[in-house]
């Protein structure tokens, strides 16, 4: 083998493993967002609890924990993600792939933005009132938001799990 196809092997040997590097930091991220995910899970259960024993004041101050680690979630990993997804082909995806890409993050965003609504507005107030109001949105906040869980959790397990 002569120098420039050595240099050409060495080169290509070390683009793979910068790719598998790479790969290795993108399921490392999906992974570590899986975990945040099921700690979020945890965390709207917990504050369900404390609504049905009526620590409403509780149960509102978990439900911003909540939004937060899923606002920070969307901002650092999530929404990098789908950019990078969109940017590089979701199209050329399987259609069932962009599907439940696309169904994952239209349910996402409706319930992170619904529920930045709810808290911003509630902002830690003495009073129910305002909250017994959106019990009906609410309601419906968790079923959407649920539903993305599910969606995301095949995702993960789609292109990560079985891949």
């Amino acid at each position: 083998m002569d120098c420039p196809e050595t240099f050409r092997v060495s080169l290509l040997v070390l683009a793979s493993r910068l790719f598998r590097l790479q790969m290795d930091n993108i399921v490392l991220l999906a992974s570590l967002n899986l975990v945040v995910q099921i700690a979020t899970l945890s965390i709207v259960i917990s504050g369900y609890i404390l609504k049905r024993r009526m620590r409403f004041i509780g149960h509102g101050t978990l439900m911003i924990v909540a939004v937060v680690m899923q606002f920070f979630s969307f901002l650092l990993i999530m929404g990098p993600a789908f950019l990078s997804l969109v940017e590089n082909g979701l199209a050329q995806r399987p259609i069932w792939l962009s599907t439940v890409t696309l169904v994952h993050a239209s349910l996402g965003g409706v319930a992170l933005a619904t529920g930045i609504w709810i808290t911003a507005s509630w902002h830690l107030q003495t009073s129910i009132d305002n909250c017994i109001k959106r019990k009906t949105i609410m309601r419906y906040l968790i079923v959407t938001w649920i539903l993305a869980l599910i969606l995301g959790i095949t995702l993960y397990t789609l292109l990560y799990v079985f891949t």
